[in-house]
């Protein structure tokens, strides 16, 4: 697959395994179209390096940056800081974590993998179980919130032809891969209503009661409404709790979408329940339990193994709804590096662009020059903003960057500044 950003001599591109570990891969909509516009910026691994010292020190002074604030701009070919401002202080980088999730999982489960979900023979001939595997997209049948996805008609279907037609009496549903709180640390229950879900090891859309909107009312138990759903597609009588017997027989599966459209899902649109059901699955891949401190060491890990400086780091989630969440400037910009030279590259794809996509459309309205050659990931909650990518200078030099702000006076000014302090880089030809 063709891509439209080339860095510094580095292309940024999807290595197809010879056999996927689950299922096949199909990029989604999300991707670039086979005959992609013309919006993001060339780059030159050769050309000059900017002099940044001449720039940012008055734009980071800006009265609107009320609070706080740690900022760091490194050259993506060498590694070299460009300019930082307190780069190493440790702050809460709200959504900014997602790009943390999005490279651990590139990094550990690869573009390709996909979350299964699976259904396997009951204690009894009357009844079977439905396990739990993660995914958290699971659609009624192959189109949902998230658009495609792993189908309960579809599992349904494939267990009744593996019971002859007979559909059983009974059906338990084992949630036992996930026993841990159904939020993390630093997240207020209240959020589990409108902001994200109330963990758990499968839900319905990410657990929204409508699923055509982002931000909306979510089930209190979501794998119980995967189970009420499943058991009337099924035609089963009854649903209980229950575990799968060791070693008990696989009737059927589905799959997730791949990782890679995960991804881009969760970091385009910013979506709390994805992210932090991805960053499960790294964890279960790394650490091999499902929750919230496996998270964080499974985080931590991959940042250490890039030669991120961890100091005073905090990870709780992976969605960077936790106020307890400590990242770095640095941390952010070491870890884009990092990713460059790997098979996490792909994070760069996923990033929105500036006047273009995902929650990065409707911004820049006051720095319009940044379209199309500044990307970034947004962060939001209540005293936090940050903004963390990448971005290509006038002359064609690409140039990673974090900016973060804590206990500022107004967001909405805070991120118009920072929309415009990443414009005026990109236009630098200094």
């Amino acid at each position: 697959m063709a891509t439209v950003a080339a860095a510094g001599g580095l292309v940024w591109q999807i290595g197809a395994a010879a056999e996927p570990e689950k299922g096949t891969f199909a990029p989604p909509e999300a991707y670039p179209p086979a005959e992609p516009a013309e919006v993001l910026a060339g780059t030159d691994r050769n050309a000059p390096v900017p002099d940044l010292a001449s720039v940012l020190p008055d734009l980071l002074d800006d009265p609107r940056f009320s609070g706080d604030l740690s900022s760091v701009f490194a050259d993506a070919v060498t590694g070299e800081v460009l300019y930082e401002r307190d780069g190493s202080e440790a702050m809460t980088p709200a959504s900014s974590m997602k790009v943390v999730t999005a490279v651990a999982a590139f990094e550990h489960l690869g573009p390709e993998y996909r979350i299964p979900t699976t259904v396997v023979e009951g204690p009894d001939d009357d009844s079977v179980v439905l396990v739990g595997g993660g995914d958290v997209a699971l659609t009624v049948d192959g189109e949902g919130y998230y658009g495609g996805g792993a189908s309960l008609t579809d599992l349904a279907d494939a267990v009744l032809d593996a019971r002859g037609g007979d559909a059983p009496s009974t059906l338990y549903l084992d949630t036992s891969l996930f026993s841990d709180s159904v939020n993390a640390d630093g997240v207020s229950k209240a959020d589990l209503n409108l902001y994200t879900a109330p963990a758990a090891p499968m839900m319905l859309d990410g657990g929204r009661i409508d699923n055509t909107v982002h931000y909306t009312p979510h089930y209190p138990d979501p794998a119980a409404r995967v189970g009420e759903v499943f058991a009337e597609l099924l035609g089963a009588d009854e649903v209980a709790d229950g575990t799968a017997a060791e070693g008990a027989a696989e009737l059927a599966a589905v799959h997730s979408e791949p990782v890679a459209a995960l991804v881009d899902a969760l970091v385009l649109s910013s979506d709390n329940e994805l992210a932090d059901a991805v960053a499960f699955q790294t964890a279960l891949a790394v650490e091999g339990e499902m929750t919230w401190d496996a998270l964080g060491r499974a985080h931590m890990a991959t940042l250490e193994s890039m030669g991120v400086d961890t100091t005073g780091l905090v990870l709780n989630d992976g969605s960077g709804m936790s106020s307890t969440n400590r990242m770095t400037a640095n941390a952010f910009t070491q870890l884009l590096i990092g990713a460059a030279g790997s098979k996490a590259s792909l994070v760069f794809e996923a990033l929105p662009v500036a006047g273009y996509s995902g929650s990065l459309l409707d911004r820049f309205g006051t720095a319009t020059d940044a379209n199309g050659v500044v990307r970034g990931k947004t962060g939001t909650l209540s005293g936090v903003s940050s903004l963390t990518g990448s971005l290509t200078t006038a002359d064609g030099r690409l140039v990673v960057y974090s900016i973060i702000s804590n206990d500022h006076a107004n967001g909405s000014a805070v991120e118009t500044a920072m929309d415009e302090v990443t414009a005026s880089v990109s236009q630098c030809g200094c």
